[in-house]
């Protein structure tokens, strides 16, 4: 490798690594939020709002430097390695477009493959089963019995890996150990996306029908809000003491001698105490969650009757409600593909197309069967960033239902995982046009599955599939607000 592509990796490594830490305040601000952690308040170094910019001191980059400071863990560092890595291959492919065949571009290709196919299939799994088991707000003794219970759920992780179902019609450019994860976690990859995606789609065309009929029958007052935003942050205060009573009693039981070890099936005091303070912090945090949403179903209306005032507002609503058909093109899509196209030519879809030939009307020259897929990624990416904070929620609430104090840095893992999936689906997925296209171009796609005729049917039934589900629980969520409407 020259010189002059040693400085190119160094520069675009640092450049990518420093976007992943300053990307990683706003995670921890999502995620504290969500998962209802006292870490979600101003002084504990999350990014403030616009509406409190005026209000702070600190300046923006302080900000940052104490969030990132007092919120850097293990998850926070896999977070960031999987958020470069994953921006580091896409990069790889744009510059083979400059430098051709490079070796060093290979070589750098397969060391943040291997990295981030590692970081899928063992680092991420291995980090969260032991999160699962070694729970808790703060830090635990080595415990065998925990030791185990991580090991196992390892274990089992590995093992369902080993039995994913592949495709018959898959064929790997890679052999041996890389190209047999390669395959699986591919295949699990566009499952997730393809699950994601549709509740995105769904969320969001249910979201524009709210926003034009259901919303336009209520009005907000500023009271509401108020009252809704302190009933918020009274049932926040209730659950962080409930969760330091327990953290109290759960050190003053571990202090005292263990004497359920010779009777396994007699309680203390503390712990029956213990477990009725468990059930409490389980109710204030579904009462926390409803409040939650309540008081951001009321800020968002009125976010959106400010929005209408303004031209630029309304633009954005107008582009928010182009998304929302976009969506449904999507849908019409998938039924297109599995009922009447199939899968054996590549093809893209309809909006990516149409928007590749859109921009050649002002200039500029693009290959529509190169860019196409290209901006169908973009779009799909942009379906997951909206629809995140719904997705941590959703998770957040099954997290908590199995253990407590570590909701918080299993999102983050989580969302690491779903960056470094979404990277290799969206990768095969850009693959769609590898031997239609020049081949030249495309050496390092090539190493990876063919997304249309492996991938395609797989992914547009997961996605209708989810999307109807989605929208069933929507309209039913309608219905059971109309009718509590009436009946009060």
């Amino acid at each position: 490798m020259s010189g002059g592509a040693w400085v190119v990796v160094l520069v675009v490594r640092a450049a990518l690594g420093s976007c992943a830490v300053l990307v990683l305040p706003w995670l921890l601000g999502e995620v504290s939020y969500v998962s209802l952690e006292p870490q979600a308040s101003w002084d504990a170094g999350t990014l403030p709002r616009v509406a409190h910019m005026r209000t702070r001191s600190e300046s923006i980059a302080h900000t940052y430097v104490q969030a990132v400071r007092r919120q850097f863990n293990l998850s926070s560092v896999l977070f960031c390695v999987a958020l470069e890595e994953s921006a580091t291959l896409l990069v790889l492919v744009l510059l083979q477009h400059s430098y051709g065949d490079a070796v060093w571009i290979h070589r750098n290709w397969n060391f943040s493959l291997a990295l981030m196919l590692t970081l899928i299939v063992l680092g991420l799994p291995l980090a969260a089963c032991f999160l699962l088991c070694f729970s808790g707000g703060k830090k635990q003794k080595w415990n065998t019995s925990r030791a185990v219970g991580t090991t196992v759920l390892f274990l089992a992780w590995c093992w369902a890996f080993l039995r994913v179902p592949l495709p018959h019609s898959v064929v790997v450019a890679t052999s041996g150990t890389t190209g047999f994860i390669l395959a699986r976690a591919g295949m699990l990859g566009v499952i997730m996306i393809a699950t994601l995606s549709g509740s995105a789609a769904a969320g969001a065309i249910c979201d524009s029908y709210e926003n034009l009929v259901i919303r336009r029958r209520k009005r907000w007052r500023e009271s509401d809000r108020r009252s809704a935003q302190e009933s918020f942050q009274r049932a926040c205060l209730d659950l962080q003491t409930a969760q330091s009573t327990a953290a109290q009693i759960e050190d003053a039981i571990q202090q005292e001698a263990p004497r359920s070890s010779w009777i396994p099936w007699s309680k203390s005091t503390k712990q029956r105490e213990l477990q009725a303070i468990r059930t409490e912090i389980i109710g204030l945090e579904a009462m926390a969650t409803t409040m939650r949403s309540d008081l951001d179903m009321i800020e968002e209306e009125e976010r959106r009757a400010r929005y209408q005032r303004t031209p630029l507002g309304r633009i954005l609503l107008l582009g928010g409600h182009g998304f929302s058909a976009y969506c449904a093109f999507r849908l019409l899509q998938c039924v297109v593909n599995l009922v009447l196209l199939g899968y054996r030519a590549p093809s893209s879809d309809f909006v990516s197309a149409a928007l590749a030939h859109a921009v050649r009307f002002f200039g500029v020259e693009l290959d529509v069967a190169l860019w196409a897929p290209r901006i169908g990624f973009l779009l799909v990416g942009g379906l997951i960033v909206l629809r995140m904070r719904v997705l941590l929620s959703t998770l957040a609430a099954l997290i908590r239902s199995v253990s407590a104090g570590i909701s918080a840095q299993f999102l983050v893992l989580f969302t690491a995982e779903v960056v470094c999936i979404y990277t290799l689906a969206a990768l095969i997925q850009l693959h769609a046009n590898v031997g239609t296209t020049n081949s030249s171009t495309n050496t390092l796609l090539a190493t990876l599955p063919e997304f249309q005729r492996v991938f395609g049917a797989l992914f547009d039934v997961v996605f209708l599939i989810v999307a109807l589900l989605t929208n069933a629980y929507r309209w039913f969520q309608w219905q059971s607000d109309a009718f509590a409407a009436f009946a009060s």
